[in-house]
């Protein structure tokens, strides 16, 4: 029997004392999901800060994976 496909979507909060560190985080934990055993092609779609106890929220306008081991500051 043929294994069906499915899409299944994480959110997780990753703690980060900045942008760039979130970014790098938020990678790392994509890089093991896709370590799983029959886990392919996962992806980091979004990144918003969300300060615990408050109503708004900050969307990271880049979500990429930091090429740079240490952050540009």
């Amino acid at each position: 029997m043929k294994d069906k496909r499915y899409v299944v979507t994480f959110e997780a909060y990753v703690y980060a004392e900045n942008d760039y560190m979130a970014r790098k985080r938020a990678h790392a934990v994509n890089a093991s999901i896709n370590a799983i055993m029959n886990v392919q092609d996962s992806e980091v779609t979004d990144i918003v800060e969300q300060p615990f106890g408050t109503i708004g929220s900050r969307k990271l306008k880049i979500i990429d994976l930091p090429t740079n081991e240490k952050p540009p500051f």
